[in-house]
């Protein structure tokens, strides 16, 4: 099961390998059976052979759990690509999931909170919701870049604190972090400002 998230194997991880096992858990990560090369190439490095049919039966079990409606549906919804792997005879039901995620994810209210949360744009929205979308997503990664940036100033600002509540430095290098952690602090409170002001714009997206 560890070497499930990662193509890149080690020569213990060729020796134990349970390449049935692992082409299941690829499948169910959303990896094609492509990944299957990148396994197999790693482990010649060690001298080790895959068991390509036993990774491709693994595989085909993991497809016929992942390539549902449901798994369509959920990976539209949060933001993520179609997965490669769902083929003929298991596309339909997958891709009929996923453009009914598409409906909840593309509308303005579910983008602004997708980019709220640090959301890229997959550009999976069709062309009819495109503009709600993009008017929802900018709105939200403006909250968390600015979240951010709060973040840092106010990670800056309690470094300089500790610089001036330190006796090693001399009282003028003490008094040059307080303004200096002063000024950080109200920067912080003017971007808080902005970002109060970008979650309240978000009140009037429609649902």
């Amino acid at each position: 099961m560890l070497l499930g998230g990662c193509a890149v194997m080690d020569a213990d991880d060729c020796a134990k390998a349970d390449w049935r096992q692992l082409g299941e858990r690829d499948a169910l990560d959303g990896h094609p059976v492509e990944r299957l090369d990148k396994r197999a190439k790693a482990c010649r490095e060690h001298r080790f052979t895959a068991d390509r049919g036993a990774y491709q039966l693994g595989h085909s079990a993991g497809q016929r759990v992942y390539c549902s409606a449901a798994r369509g549906e959920g990976d539209a919804a949060s933001g993520r690509l179609p997965a490669p792997l769902c083929l003929a005879p298991l596309q339909p039901a997958y891709d009929g999931g996923f453009n009914r995620g598409l409906r909840a994810f593309c509308q303005a209210r579910q983008a602004y909170e997708h980019g709220a949360r640090g959301g890229t744009d997959p550009r999976t929205c069709p062309e009819l919701t495109r503009l709600d979308f993009e008017t929802g997503h900018r709105l939200g990664r403006e909250v968390y870049e600015l979240g951010q940036q709060i973040n840092r100033l106010q990670s800056e600002a309690a470094s300089q604190r500790r610089r001036a509540s330190d006796t090693k430095h001399t009282p003028e290098e003490r008094q040059q972090a307080t303004r200096r952690a002063n000024e950080l602090e109200a920067e912080a409170r003017r971007v808080r400002n902005q970002q109060r002001q970008a979650e309240l714009a978000a009140l009037n997206l429609p649902r």
